[in-house]
C-alpha cells in the first residue's frame, strides 16, 4: 500500500502471531515487540507516546479508569509498613483508597489539609515513602505549591506523585516541578467527549517500569477503542481547554455577583485563597469549578433540578457542562466528619464547565437559582 493511513488504525486484537520462536523469545524478554494486549498494543503505545511527549515525560502508561491508574501507581511504590503523606482535599474514590483501603494492607496515611503547608512539611521531614498530591482539587480548585512540597519531599528520598487531572496539559507542566509520577484521568479532559473511560501515568524510568509492570499483573490496561477515542480527543485538546477557560471565567464572575451565591471557589477569581500560587504556576485557571448556593442542601438540589443547559451528571471535563452534589456522589463515601474537614458542604455544587456559550450558561444559572426565595 502506498499511501499511508491518515487516522491510525485501531488494533482489535488480543494476541500476536510470530514466524520464528526466537522472535517470540525476544519480545518476552526485551519487551522488542507486541506478544498479548494485556502487556502492550499498538494502538495504546500511540496514545501514551502523544501524551508522553504532551507531557515532556520519557513514558505515559494507558489504564482503563483514572482509579486504575491511581491505584497501580501507588501499590508500585508502597509497601506494608511505608507511610504516605497526602493532602485532604482530594478526589473522593482516592480518599477512600487512602483512608480504608490502603490501611488494610498495613500502609499508613497521613492526611493533612492542603493550605498547612507547615504541617505537611513536617510530615515530610519525618521520611515518608511517597507524598501523594491533587491540584488544583477536587472539588475546592485549592491550587498547591507542588514545586515546594515535591523540593522537600524527594529530599528526603520520597516518590512524588500528582494527580494534575483537573489542569490537564494545557494549563500546568508539572515535569517541571519534581513530579515522578503525574496521573491523569483519560475520562476527563484528553477524551474530552463523555465517550471513554481511561486513565494514564507520565514519568520517566525506573518509575515507568515498576508500574508497566504492575499494570500487567493487575490487569487494568486501557482497551484499544478507548485508546482511540482518547488519541482522536487529544487533537482538539489546546482548543477545548482554551474554550473552557474563558467560559468558565465569565461563569466564576457572574456567579460571584449573584446574591443567591454564598461563595465561589475559582482559582482565576482574586478571592480565591490560592490566586497568587495559581497565577504563578498555571498558564490557565481551567474549565472547573464550584460554588456554595444560599440555601441548604434541598434548596441546592432544588436549583440543580431546575438546570437545563447544564446536565445534573459525574464526571467532568467534556464539551458538555455537567453539574453535581458533591456530597451526594463524587464524595459520597467520606463521613459527615471528613467531608466537613474538606470543606464539601451540603450546599457545595460542583460545576464542569464545556464549550457552550457563556451566555448560554449563564442564562441557564441565573434561571435556575431563581427557585432560590
Amino acid at each position: 500500500m502506498k499511501g499511508k493511513p491518515v487516522v491510525p488504525p485501531i488494533y482489535m486484537t488480543a494476541t500476536y502471531k510470530f514466524d520464528q520462536s526466537d522472535d517470540l523469545i525476544d519480545v518476552v524478554q526485551n519487551r522488542s515487540g507486541y506478544i498479548y494486549s494485556r502487556w502492550d498494543n499498538p494502538s495504546v503505545v500511540e496514545v501514551e507516546t502523544a501524551l508522553a511527549a504532551l507531557e515532556g515525560y520519557e513514558r505515559a502508561l494507558a489504564f482503563g479508569s483514572g482509579m486504575a491508574a491511581i491505584t497501580t501507581a501507588i501499590m508500585a511504590h508502597v509497601r506494608a509498613g511505608d507511610r504516605i503523606v497526602s493532602t485532604r482535599e482530594i478526589y473522593g474514590g482516592s480518599f477512600e483508597l487512602m483512608d480504608s483501603i490502603l490501611p488494610g494492607f498495613g500502609v499508613e496515611v497521613t492526611l493533612v489539609n492542603c493550605s498547612d503547608v507547615d504541617t505537611i512539611l513536617a510530615e515530610i521531614d519525618k521520611g515518608p515513602a511517597l507524598l501523594y498530591l491533587e491540584s488544583p482539587t477536587n472539588p475546592l480548585l485549592r491550587v498547591v505549591d507542588v514545586p515546594k512540597l515535591a523540593a522537600a519531599a524527594r529530599a528526603k528520598g520520597a516518590t512524588v506523585l500528582l494527580d494534575g487531572t483537573f489542569a490537564s496539559p494545557i494549563n500546568q507542566h508539572p515535569a517541571n516541578w519534581g513530579v515522578d509520577v503525574l496521573i491523569h484521568s483519560g475520562t476527563k479532559y484528553l477524551g474530552g467527549h463523555h465517550d471513554v473511560t481511561a486513565g494514564f501515568v507520565c514519568c520517566n524510568p525506573p518509575f515507568s517500569d515498576r508500574i508497566w509492570g504492575l499494570r500487567k499483573h493487575f490487569g487494568g490496561v486501557m482497551d484499544p477503542m478507548s485508546a482511540f477515542l482518547t488519541l482522536r480527543g487529544m487533537q482538539t485538546l489546546e482548543l477545548r481547554i482554551a474554550r473552557q477557560n474563558e467560559n468558565a471565567m465569565a461563569v466564576a464572575r457572574f456567579l460571584e455577583s449573584h446574591p443567591k451565591i454564598a461563595i465561589v471557589h475559582y482559582p482565576g477569581l482574586a478571592s480565591h485563597p490560592d490566586h497568587a500560587i495559581a497565577k504563578k504556576l498555571l498558564s490557565g485557571f481551567g474549565g472547573m469549578l464550584s460554588f456554595e448556593v444560599a440555601a441548604d442542601f434541598d434548596g441546592t438540589k432544588q436549583v440543580m433540578d431546575r438546570l437545563k443547559v447544564i446536565k445534573l451528571a459525574t464526571s467532568l471535563g467534556g464539551v458538555t457542562s455537567l453539574a453535581n452534589q458533591p456530597m451526594t456522589n463524587t464524595h459520597v463515601a467520606l463521613s459527615p466528619e471528613d467531608r466537613d474537614k474538606a470543606g464539601v458542604s451540603e450546599n457545595l455544587v460542583r460545576l464542569s464547565v464545556g464549550v457552550e456559550a457563556a451566555q448560554l450558561l449563564i442564562g441557564d444559572l441565573d434561571q435556575a437559582l431563581g427557585v432560590i426565595g
